[in-house]
């Protein structure tokens, strides 16, 4: 006997016994998953898929129970956890009849076998109630059912929760309409359901009086939009039912670019207990009821979403680690515990960290938190569908954001000693879809980016960006879930400040300011914390202000959540609410040569200035003597490299400094060294080894020893340093 047939044969002898009020009590309820038995599901990467199932109470069949899904305390007993990337549950109730009878006990006959194929009949019936107590953990990236069967918006119904958070009951009655009941929105807040709260939602429909929606035993929403009374039509019975997934993948809503957003896998984001389908459409006075009879006697357990942290070392140096996020999150993500670099130092609540989730862009965080982003290289392809079809070739933005599995984005520690850091990450630059665009060339190895970065003691951080295509730059924060772009940066969001110490400050009160000030070189950015982060270009650069996809009814800067930590397949998304990790742009930048400073600062935008004369015009350096060969400054490396073949002599440098090249935090590379350690004077005073003055060995593929060296000063005036190597 088919599959379909089973299920209307079992449904339609519960129907029976329901009539008989042999279950009265609980009110004519025909399929129940109440996911109480709770059981361990464990699954480590490397390892076999478990096999696990949940029982529906009705009929006794076993629901098969996939992806990374974990049991949880629910409103009595216990739920099931969907983690927003895999977990679904596929339940197909069987009946208990012999193959080949109908449920007269006569056998069936090949006649009654194609009757059934030509029309399966109604699985359920035609009045229908569908409840459920969920708790979300974020939005869905579009509608995700609690309860479906049959096709989305084609045959059958769905009932699940929308990307504003609204409750759905939808159904097709064999006509073209797709029919939806959907419960409101707060025209405050923008969103139906609040997250991580339990919430009792009802779906009903009676071919008579239409469909309506319930949230917390109260009406949120009613429908009678029909032309007949057909009632659910169903196809596709055999495929069961399925619990937190849409059967076939669908776009993410709110889309920037229509044409680069793809339908996406993903699954309900949150807890769902005691999903019960009933015979007939609950009035308004019975759900209210049944809500007031199960009240949750605790909150939902959710986990911090907070951005990753780590215990301060209180050491300055870079270490592998792997970073946390949340455990539904962290597990997509295969085996290793060196997957992250972070920076840390000793004089600093500071760090600089490389996470998975931004694709390894570096961050700067501040004291309580906050993220300061940047964009890698980027370009695009296939604009507006110009040059053909999606699905040929490469669409959209193609930048690190798009790798969202870190496939091809890759971070790596090339130096960490007591005198600076230094970080390679290298990228891949993508569409949504893991395509790469060639370069001119031909050589099919696809736009790469390559960047280094010089981290300093005293907090300071060279970025410099290898060649290759597209723009690099552009002032990006992070908004942790939870938070607003409010949250995080004060409406009075960046200030600018040129190398003549001039400054102005600017609003994103009333919408985008202008960016007026003459050749300003520095910007801060005015994070609701103690330290703030800033960044120095190059002498000749220019800002302009990020002045595209803002919603003021929702924030007064851009708001987009399909990056970071997102899976999704969208290279743009607008944030409905603060549910998710998101993030926002002030600026773009169109900085001169390929190098600019970064770094995180309490003190005034002002008070850059000397650091960027420092860097934009570093005082004259002679050296003394012969055995040292002066290479220059190199403003890629903020540091003065200088080279030797006569190891174990004193190095002599004469600096210019003045008021417009002042030495400031002075760096040195002294290539071939050699292995003794250095003691240092400055204009003849001996400085300790310590906070002041730290140095570091660094070997090359040859065995050649280079010191890298780092001294607090600040002079703008001629001054002498003096290394001499240990004896």
């Amino acid at each position: 006997m088919r599959v379909e047939k089973c299920l209307w044969l079992v449904l339609a002898g519960l129907l029976f016994v329901f009539s008989s009020n042999v279950f009265a009590n609980d009110d004519n309820v025909i399929l129940h998953w109440s996911f109480d038995d709770q059981k361990e599901i464990k699954f480590e990467y490397g390892g076999e898929i478990p096999e696990a199932s949940t029982k529906e109470e009705i009929t006794g069949t076993d629901a098969q129970i996939h992806g990374l899904t974990k049991y949880a305390p629910g409103v009595k007993g216990s739920a099931l956890r969907f983690d927003g990337f895999t977990s679904h549950v596929i339940s197909i109730p069987q009946g208990s009849e012999e193959e080949g009878e109908d449920e007269s006990g006569e056998e069936e006959s090949e006649e009654d076998e194609e009757e059934e194929e030509e029309d399966e009949g109604p699985p359920l019936p035609r009045a229908i109630t569908v409840e459920a107590w969920v708790a979300l953990g974020a939005y869905p990236w579009n509608w995700a059912p609690i309860l479906t069967i049959g096709e989305y918006k084609i045959t059958g119904f769905y009932f699940g929760v929308g990307p504003r958070g609204r409750v759905g009951f939808h159904m097709s009655d064999a006509t073209s309409v797709w029919h939806e009941c959907n419960s409101k929105v707060d025209p405050k807040t923008h969103v139906g359901l609040e997250i991580q709260k339990w919430h009792h939602v009802v779906g009903t429909y009676d071919p008579e009086v239409g469909m309506a929606t319930y949230v917390n035993g109260e009406l949120e929403g009613t429908y009678n939009d029909f032309t007949f009374k057909y009632g659910i039509v169903y196809n596709k019975l055999n495929e069961g039912f399925i619990i937190g997934k849409n059967r076939n993948d669908l776009a993410p809503s709110e889309p920037i670019r229509d044409w680069a957003t793809y339908p996406s896998p993903y699954t309900f984001d949150g807890i769902i207990d005691e999903i019960k389908v009933r015979k007939g459409a609950l009035s308004a006075e019975e759900v209210k009821a049944i809500y007031n009879k199960t009240k949750p006697k605790s909150d939902p357990e959710f986990d911090s979403r907070r951005f990753p942290t780590v215990k301060p070392s209180g050491r300055f140096g870079a270490n592998y680690t792997r970073l946390k996020f949340y455990p539904e999150w962290d597990a997509l993500w295969p085996n290793g515990e060196f997957m992250d670099v972070v920076v840390q130092f000793d004089e600093l609540p500071t760090k600089v960290m490389f996470w998975r989730g931004t694709r390894y862009s570096a961050c700067l965080v501040s004291e309580n938190g906050k993220w300061m982003a940047d964009q890698s290289r980027e370009t695009g392809n296939n604009w507006f569908l110009g040059q053909g079809r999606r699905e040929d070739m490469p669409t959209g933005c193609i930048e690190h954001m798009s790798d969202t599995q870190c496939r091809s984005s890759r971070v790596s520690i090339i130096e960490s000693n007591d005198a600076r850091c230094v970080v390679n990450w290298r990228y891949l630059q993508m569409d949504v879809k893991f395509r790469q665009k060639d370069v001119p060339n031909g050589a099919r190895f696809g736009e790469w980016g390559n960047e280094l970065y010089y981290i300093y003691p005293d907090g300071v951080t060279v970025r410099k960006v290898l060649p290759g295509y597209g723009g690099w730059q552009e002032t990006i924060f992070l908004n942790e879930p939870g938070t607003r772009p409010e949250d995080n940066v004060e409406l009075e969001a960046c200030t600018l400040v040129n190398m003549a110490g001039e400054s102005k400050t600017y609003s994103w009160e009333h919408g985008y300011p202008v960016f007026d000030l003459n050749d300003p070189v520095i910007q801060m950015t005015h994070f609701k914390s103690e330290y703030k982060p800033y960044m120095i270009f190059r002498e000749g650069s220019g800002f302009d202000v990020f002045n595209l996809e803002v919603r003021p009814d929702f924030s007064h800067f851009p708001w987009w959540n399909h990056w970071p930590v997102a899976q999704t397949y969208s290279d743009g998304r607008s944030a409905n609410a603060s549910d998710r990790a998101a993030h926002s742009s002030l600026s773009w930048g169109d900085p001169v040569g390929n190098a600019a400073l970064y770094g995180m600062s309490n003190q005034s935008p002002e008070s850059l200035v000397k650091l960027a004369r420092s860097w934009n015009t570093p005082p004259k350096a002679k050296l003394s003597g012969s055995a040292y060969e002066n290479k220059g400054y190199d403003y890629e490396q903020r540091a003065y490299v200088i080279h030797t073949n006569k190891q174990n002599k004193p190095l002599k440098i004469h600096f210019d400094a003045s008021e417009k090249s002042p030495l400031y935090n002075l760096a040195l590379v002294v290539n071939n060294w050699g292995s003794s350690d250095p003691q240092l004077k400055i204009d003849g005073e001996k400085v300790k080894r310590g906070k002041d003055f730290r140095f570091g060995h660094e070997y090359d593929v040859e065995g050649n020893s280079n010191l890298m060296v780092w001294i607090r000063v600040d002079a703008d005036s001629k001054t002498k340093i003096v290394l001499t190597p240990k004896k």
